[in-house]
């Protein structure tokens, strides 16, 4: 365990108390236990295979997590310093025992508008049946549980994961024992949506794909650093790719079905992977020369023009201005090279697909 209480009955947290401070209180016999009020010992620390904690002599009491695993002591020291940088005007406290559920909950979050928050890092084994439990138990006495699960259950596929799953539409596992603190964020997508993805997005954009989360369809899996996702309201784990990710995949549902192309939406949809400058210097005008004329190509032809007839001269006179515009994009650092890259983010659906052609065609000309 990482508290104790001491003679005053105030909780002495292991990590958060000078090494010597703790020696001299264990010595004394003057740390006790904050569930069975038995006393407790300090072990651990520099030089030992195991961080500080306290533990009682063996099996003198039921609630002793004497037996933990360094991954999951190391974990709740982790996810409460995570916390309290986020949470800065919150009480967040190590195992604090609640009477109502009558449970320990690892990291318990106190929040100045009455909310409560326990945070379970859950490094071993559990059935669905007791997670179910402890899940009905928090939420019956208006606490929010939020579930994070060691690294070493990742490639378990177990029943409670995939109701953490169900319940919160995401899970983490963390990976503590390395500095910074690793972390993999995993949530369902459908099929189809994956072929979206597969379609309209760059690989590096892209999340790794599990291949299952139970009956719930794909399983995702975004890779990073714990200091990089937040908890939002109501415990909801956010990340800024996964938020970016989300985003494009909605504006990506809307462009599918839009009866024409949208400036404002395509250039929202390519903010997400491209500077201003390219989008403003380059592919707005683009698809404003597009919406004027969409045949303007496909009358030109290469130069052959159709049925035999050469192209018009007012044809003529546009390509031989898009030259010009073209030479004046290279001068700005935009060669038709790097034009043609741009041009492969524009998405290849609905309305926009034509303009994507429209796009590579205009390149094969002036080129």
């Amino acid at each position: 365990m990482l508290v104790a209480y001491n003679p005053d009955n105030r909780p002495v947290v292991a990590l958060e108390t000078p090494l010597e401070q703790l020696q001299q209180l264990s010595h004394e016999r003057a740390l006790h236990c904050p569930n069975c009020r038995s006393v407790v010992y300090l072990r651990g620390g520099p030089g030992k295979r195991a961080q500080l904690h306290f533990a009682h002599q063996k099996g003198e009491c039921a609630w002793s997590t004497e037996a933990e695993s360094v991954r999951h002591m190391r974990g709740k020291v982790v996810l409460a310093q995570w916390l309290r940088e986020q949470f800065p005007q919150a009480t967040i406290t190590l195992e604090e025992r609640l009477p109502k559920p009558n449970r320990i909950a690892d990291i318990f979050v106190a929040h100045a508008d009455g909310k409560q928050w326990a945070i379970e890092f859950q490094c071993a084994p559990l059935e669905l049946g007791e997670w179910q439990c402890r899940h009905s138990a928090y939420r019956n006495a208006n606490i929010i549980d939020i579930w994070v699960i060691g690294d070493n259950r990742r490639e378990k596929q177990e029943a409670f994961i995939e109701a953490v799953i169900a319940a919160a539409h995401k899970v983490m596992f963390l990976d503590p024992l390395v500095t910074p603190a690793r972390i993999w964020l995993r949530w369902p997508v459908t099929h189809d949506m994956v072929r979206e993805w597969q379609r309209n997005g760059s690989t590096a954009r892209m999340p790794l794909l599990e291949g299952w989360v139970g009956h719930l369809g794909v399983g995702a899996l975004l890779l990073g650093r714990l200091h990089e996702v937040q908890l939002g309201e109501n415990g909801k784990l956010m990340h800024p790719a996964l938020v970016n990710l989300v985003a494009r995949t909605d504006l990506l549902s809307v462009m599918s079905t839009a009866p024409r192309i949208d400036e404002a939406i395509l250039g929202e949809y390519l903010r997400q992977s491209l500077d201003e400058d390219a989008i403003r210097v380059v592919l707005l005008p683009l698809v404003r020369a597009y919406m004027r004329d969409p045949e303007l190509l496909q009358r030109y032809n290469y130069g052959r023009g159709r049925s035999g007839q050469r192209p018009s001269e007012a044809d003529q006179q546009r390509v031989k201005q898009a030259r010009l515009w073209f030479a004046k994009l290279a001068q700005q650092g935009f060669p038709p090279a790097e034009v043609q890259e741009l041009a492969k983010e524009i998405p290849f659906v609905g309305p926009y697909a034509a303009f994507a052609r429209y796009v590579e065609m205009l390149i094969t000309v002036i080129g």
